[in-house]
């Protein structure tokens, strides 16, 4: 086992699996399948399919199935099929064994009868038993009869049947005991409807009203990923429901705790590109306008805390590290597996077709808005970067720019009290938004931030929408001002 104290990557990361904390296993190990099922999952099937290997190449079959039959305890997985196949040619191995094991062995002697004969004599003995019994009495036959009878022990027999995997949309406000209760009942509604099949229910949480409590037919693989639950029920085999949450609590809380790193890291970068090296203390990203690269710290939502320390305790809060070579390990999450979130910068996709902006980290969606735009297509295409990040702007008028703006050069992006030009191209080039929206977007766009304005209707379908982006807003904020003062701004309007 190897304990890794320091948190820069190096040549020797890629080779190390980590357990708890500091404390990792290389795949060079020879006992590294033996510690992975110890310290790690008891119930690895990738584990136990190569120990079952390895005692297979041994000659130990006994032990070799043992660990393959632990695989076929984890259902479904990449190593089910595997194991068994593996299973059967143990089978087939030792029955080849035996079968040279008796032609090695010495002749034996001839039977004196050969076995039908033996066979003749005992039927022969039978029938002149019961010939006797018949003429002793009904009572004599039926205790004989009785004693003779050979009762049967029992049968089971289970056909292999076909997978069928669904999708049920949960509400996010549902308790674990609720999600019990509805995967269980639907999972018995499908059986009856599909018999002789194998049901595999996936629950997947939405904010989608309209979703909400739906019951579809997984054509996704990449759905599954999402899932924080999954029914197994085959009535054929099992009377049970079997009913598994996939590490439900951190997979609640990672997407935030992701998200949270990626706005951070994403002012770091936009910070380290204008001054030219990343700032000493993660506080100057929270100065006065101009300077305010973000609005907060937000909160790591797997410990709930935003405190900040120089190194990895795995006590929660981030880890901020200036001296790092890469963003992605410049600032992370204080918990186990932070630092192995990669960086994914947030940004804006605008599409002018759909009068739609999205906000965006990876396959996470953060927001989605309903925009307006600028009359007769005075609205450009292009890339472009927030340089100025204001609450309250000035212009012409005081209500020229809503209640706040993300400045793009000579456009921006604003709020507006002229609700009615929002899904409409009625500005002078500039992106409007309602005040409500554009105050909500506001915080979670770091200064730096890339702006992708499209007028095709390419837009990030691939993303996942994720809920309670509130829950990374900290309760006390900074106390540095995020307005202009008298400063007016000239953007388009």
């Amino acid at each position: 086992m190897i304990r890794r104290n320091q948190r820069f990557r190096n040549q020797l990361d890629d080779h190390l699996v980590h357990l708890h904390k500091n404390l990792f296993i290389s795949h060079a190990d020879p006992l590294y399948h033996e510690k992975v099922i110890r310290y790690l999952d008891a119930n690895s099937p990738e584990a136990h399919f190569n120990l079952g290997q390895k005692f297979r190449e041994k000659g130990n079959w006994k032990r070799a199935r043992f660990h393959y039959k632990e695989v076929l305890k984890t259902y479904p997985s990449p190593f089910y099929s595997a194991a068994n196949r593996a299973i059967h040619m143990l089978d087939q191995q030792q029955a080849a064994h035996v079968a040279n094991l008796e032609q090695t062995l010495p002749e034996k002697r001839k039977p004196l009868l050969p076995p039908f004969m033996k066979m003749l004599l005992l039927v022969l003995l039978i029938l002149n038993v019961i010939l006797v019994l018949v003429f002793t009495g009904d009572h004599a036959i039926s205790r004989t009869i009785s004693k003779m009878k050979i009762w049967s022990a029992g049968t089971q027999v289970t056909y292999e049947s076909v997978d069928k995997p669904f999708i049920l949309y949960l509400s996010p406000e549902m308790s674990h005991a609720e999600i019990e209760k509805k995967l269980h009942a639907q999972a018995l509604v499908l059986a009856k409807e599909i018999p002789k099949t194998t049901i595999l229910l996936y629950g997947i949480v939405t904010e989608d009203n309209v979703d909400k409590g739906k019951t579809m037919l997984l054509t996704n693989e990449d759905d599954i990923r999402r899932a924080m639950v999954i029914a197994t029920y085959q009535p054929e085999a099992d009377a049970l429901v079997h009913i598994r949450f996939l590490n439900a609590e951190f997979e609640e809380h990672q997407p935030l705790s992701a998200i949270g790193a990626n706005l951070v890291r994403t002012a770091l970068a936009s910070y380290r590109d204008d001054v030219g090296q990343a700032p000493g203390r993660i506080d100057e990203l929270l100065q006065d306008y101009p300077l305010n690269y973000l609005s907060f710290i937000p909160i790591e939502t797997v410990s709930g805390s935003n405190k900040i320390q120089s190194a990895y305790r795995g006590d929660g809060g981030w880890v901020f590290n200036p001296e790092a070579a890469d963003i992605a390990h410049m600032f992370y999450a204080n918990v186990v597996g932070g630092d192995e979130v990669p960086y994914e910068p947030v940004h804006l996709e605008v599409n002018q077709r759909a009068y739609q902006l999205q906000l965006v980290s990876g396959s996470h969606l953060l927001w989605d808005k309903e925009i307006g735009l600028g009359a007769n297509g005075s609205t450009p295409d292009g890339v472009y970067r927030v340089i100025e990040r204001v609450q309250q702007p000035k212009g012409k008028t005081s209500q020229s720019y809503g209640d706040a703006g993300l400045g793009l050069g000579s456009i921006a992006l604003h709020g507006t009290y002229d609700e009615s030009s929002i899904g409409e191209s009625k500005s002078l080039g500039c992106i409007r938004l309602t005040n409500d929206d554009i105050q909500q977007l506001f915080p979670f766009v770091p200064r730096g931030a890339e702006v992708q304005i499209l007028s095709s209707e390419r837009i990030s379908n691939r993303v996942s929408p994720v809920s309670q982006m509130s829950k990374l807003i900290p309760t006390s904020l900074p106390q540095h001002s995020e307005s202009a003062g008298n400063t007016i701004f000239h953007w388009l309007g």
